[in-house]
């Protein structure tokens, strides 16, 4: 009928609400959960002091497009890591909520265990991949190589900036990115990687890669000269110069 109004929708939330009283936590949930949720009802719980105390709900208020900022901001902090890991991750949530989320999250980043960094950096947003390149715990590190999100790029700069030797390998390593000729360049020129697979990684490159390297100002000089060894090698064989 029109008009009507169920007990276990908006309308019957929204009713409450505007008559001055509370809402169970249960129906609040299933309406903030719905698509369809309407603005007014997170605008109107959001001054409500009772409504901030329930468990689900205010997390699930920064879900909505509609969630007041003051409000958000407000409850960003008290937050769990993964509850705000999955506003953040939520397509609905408004555009400056997801960014401070992921800013706070980058803030919690060393007072997370090693367990929960992992499980963040498979999750992790592009936001949060960028705050975790330096992560030198080698298992948060695959959990990021692993992140559908994360791309070449991020592997150059993890090489560049990581100083765990354990997770510059990881990178090599990685069937997709150790094959990747950027991936691979940075990883010539890093200090962090052990020399024995610096110098496996030169030997696979050719004569143009081999002579730009040397032009490199941030190589290490074992690589330096194992890279010209090499270069004098193919010159030689390639020139017919007998070969000691």
């Amino acid at each position: 009928m029109a008009g009507e109004v169920h007990v276990d929708g908006p309308d019957a939330a929204l009713a409450r609400l505007r008559a001055g009283e509370e809402v169970p936590e249960g129906l609040l949930v299933r309406c903030l959960r719905s698509p369809a949720c309407p603005r007014e009802l997170v605008e109107r719980l959001a001054p409500c002091r009772w409504a901030r105390s329930l468990r689900r709900v205010p997390a699930l208020m920064l879900h909505h497009s509609g969630c007041p900022r003051a409000f958000a901001w407000e409850m960003i902090p008290r937050l769990g890591w993964h509850d705000l890991l999955l506003v953040v991750r939520d397509p609905r949530t408004a555009a400056p909520i997801r960014r401070q989320g992921e800013r706070k999250l980058a803030e919690r980043l060393k007072s997370l265990t090693t367990g929960e960094r992992t499980a963040l950096a498979r999750e992790a947003t592009r936001g949060l991949i960028a705050a975790m390149l330096a992560d030198e715990e080698p298992l948060c590190v695959q959990a990021l190589l692993a992140n559908p999100r994360f791309t070449e790029l991020d592997a150059v700069r993890l090489l560049n900036t990581n100083r765990c030797g354990e997770c510059a390998v990881a990178v090599v390593r990685h069937p997709r990115w150790g094959a990747a000729r950027a991936v691979v360049n940075a990883a010539v020129r890093s200090r962090a990687l052990p020399l024995g697979v610096v110098l496996g990684l030169i030997a696979t490159l050719s004569r143009l890669q081999l002579e730009d390297l040397l032009r490199s100002r941030e190589l290490p000089a074992a690589a330096r000269d194992a890279a010209a060894q090499l270069l004098e090698h193919r010159r030689r064989a390639a020139s017919g110069v007998a070969i000691d």
